[in-house]
């Protein structure tokens, strides 16, 4: 016999012996699926590893031959050898348009396109060791006018989110995260605790400049039942005066569409829905601003020392909301004002978005008599999977 034939008779006889160990390797994902194969693995941290499978053509309508896509699956695959589905996708037949997977070190990055003129993205990236989300993003832009974009993304490590609304201006706004809260913190806990890194701490100087640190700083957080709770510091407390503009107060600027559905090209467009209320931290006083609002808005204050603790019950759920602190050491105007947004008076296009936190991604907790942002690990029943619908 050649060596030549020899070295291959060597090689059929290696995958032949092959064979039942990848079989039985991919069983644990595959299962008894008669067209499922192994399309590849990537080794992730502390010996887990991505599986990538391919179940053949698959579509919601067998008339529609044109219609059908790769249906695929991704695993991953732990040490002890249990596996957790991460994602399966066949984007033509849920009308999602086109998706896009990427496996980097200890990311799984899920992104998801669509539409005609009118195009979005969404994109979903897990960290894999521990199971929990990393970060989440949501784009939508024109596909004839790329100038004219929307980006909005939240990192769940660090709790922080911001936005860019791009058109004949580019508005800039931080996330406030609507998130769950502890009972026993929205009911009594609120008063004497902080709202830690659970909540956006208002970063935009809208007038006036910071004499320090302890100079006039908002913190808020969208908890349960459209309840918005607020943190405000200051040195000095004003008021009450004759005019609450010159007191102390917040300002809560609310719209039950968010900030993307308003033009920033147009300053005479209806700003439909866009009111504002005057809250005076001396004694939670409300009034009325701008559109006139009829709605009644609880409010609960609690003051100890240099902190002022805010609960709102808010009139509905809110599509935008920007809050400021306005500051006025001697009550004659107002001297800095402090938000989370690049607010400009009566433009709901520049209020900022809430991002929306589900319990699968992360709730918070009191610890040290502050909230943190506690991600939750991931373990999807059967059928399910890491990244939901």
């Amino acid at each position: 016999m050649k060596q030549s034939q020899r070295r291959g008779w060597l090689v059929l006889l290696g995958l032949l012996l092959a064979a039942p160990a990848t079989a039985q390797k991919a069983k644990d994902v595959c299962g008894d699926r008669p067209h499922c194969i192994v399309k590849g693995t990537q080794r992730a941290p502390k010996g887990h590893e991505v599986v990538e499978l391919s179940l053949g053509k698959e579509s919601g309508k067998e008339e529609e031959e044109d219609s059908k896509c790769e249906q695929k699956e991704w695993w991953l695959r732990r040490p002890d050898k249990s596996v957790v589905k991460l994602l399966d996708s066949c984007p033509e037949t849920q009308g999602i348009g086109e998706d896009e997977v990427n496996v980097e070190k200890n990311r799984f990055i899920h992104t998801v396109t669509g539409g005609a003129r009118e195009r979005w993205e969404r994109v979903a990236e897990l960290q894999l060791v521990p199971l929990v989300w990393a970060r989440g993003e949501q784009v939508s832009y024109d596909a004839l006018d790329t100038e004219k974009m929307n980006r909005a993304s939240f990192d769940y490590a660090t709790f922080e989110g911001r936005s860019t609304w791009a058109s004949c201006e580019t508005v800039k706004a931080q996330l406030v995260p609507a998130v769950a809260v502890p009972a026993h913190f929205l009911s009594e806990g609120w008063k004497r605790m902080s709202l830690g890194r659970c909540s956006v701490d208002g970063s935009f100087v809208l007038r006036g400049k910071a004499q320090g640190e302890e100079d006039a700083r908002i913190r808020a957080v969208l908890a349960q039942g459209n309840v918005l709770l607020l943190e405000v510091m200051d040195d000095t407390w004003t008021g009450p005066g004759e005019k609450w503009l010159t007191d102390d107060h917040v300002e809560l600027w609310l719209s039950g569409w968010g900030p993307t559905s308003f033009n920033t090209c147009d300053d005479e467009e209806e700003q439909t829905g866009l009111l504002q209320w005057g809250i005076r931290i001396a004694d939670g006083k409300v009034f009325s601003a701008y559109g006139e609002p009829k709605e009644p808005l609880p409010v609960e204050v609690a003051r100890e020392g240099k902190v002022a603790h805010l609960k709102i019950q808010l009139p509905w759920e809110p599509g935008g909301l920007t809050v400021i602190y306005s500051d006025s050491d001697e009550g004659k105007k107002q001297e800095l004002m402090v938000g989370t947004s690049a607010l400009k008076f009566g433009r709901a296009a520049t209020l900022s978005q809430v991002w929306r936190i589900t319990p699968a991604q992360a709730t918070c907790e009191v610890k040290e008599n502050q909230l943190v942002p506690v991600r939750t690990e991931l373990h999807p029943k059967p059928g399910e999977t890491a990244i939901g619908e």
